[in-house]
C-alpha cells in the first residue's frame, strides 16, 4: 500500500477517535451539573447538617417521659430528610423546617445561632 493512503486512512482513525472521546468528555460534565453550589448553598446545606445532629443529639439524650413528642420529632426529620433527597422540597425551605423542628425542642437545653 501506499504511503500516503496508509496516512490518509490513519488521519481519518485518528479523527473518529478523537470525535467519539470529545463526545464521552462532554457527557461527563453534562452529568456533573447538579454537583455545582454557589458559596450560598454550600453554606445552607452545612447549616442543616448541623441542625440535623442537633436534632439527633437531642433525641438520644432526651429525658422527657412523653416519648410521642419524640417520637413525633423523629418521624417528622425523616418525612423532611426523605422529601429533600427527593427533591420535593428546597434547600432554603428545607432549613426553615428543621429551624421550626428546633424552636420546638427544649430551648433550655439546646443553644444553636440559627442560620437561614
Amino acid at each position: 500500500m501506499d504511503p500516503i493512503m496508509t496516512l490518509v486512512i490513519v488521519a481519518i482513525i485518528a479523527a473518529i477517535i478523537l470525535v467519539e472521546f470529545n463526545k464521552q468528555q462532554k457527557a461527563k460534565v453534562s452529568d456533573n451539573t447538579h454537583i455545582t453550589f454557589d458559596v450560598q448553598q454550600a453554606y445552607l446545606l452545612k447549616a442543616a447538617e448541623y441542625k440535623i445532629e442537633v436534632i439527633e443529639d437531642h433525641q438520644k439524650h432526651s429525658t422527657d417521659t412523653n416519648s410521642t413528642v419524640v417520637q413525633h420529632l423523629e418521624e417528622e426529620l425523616t418525612q423532611l430528610t426523605k422529601a429533600f433527597e427527593k427533591g420535593d422540597i428546597q434547600l432554603k425551605e428545607f432549613n426553615l423546617k428543621l429551624d421550626t423542628l428546633l424552636n420546638n425542642l427544649d430551648p433550655a437545653k439546646i443553644s444553636l445561632a440559627q442560620a437561614s
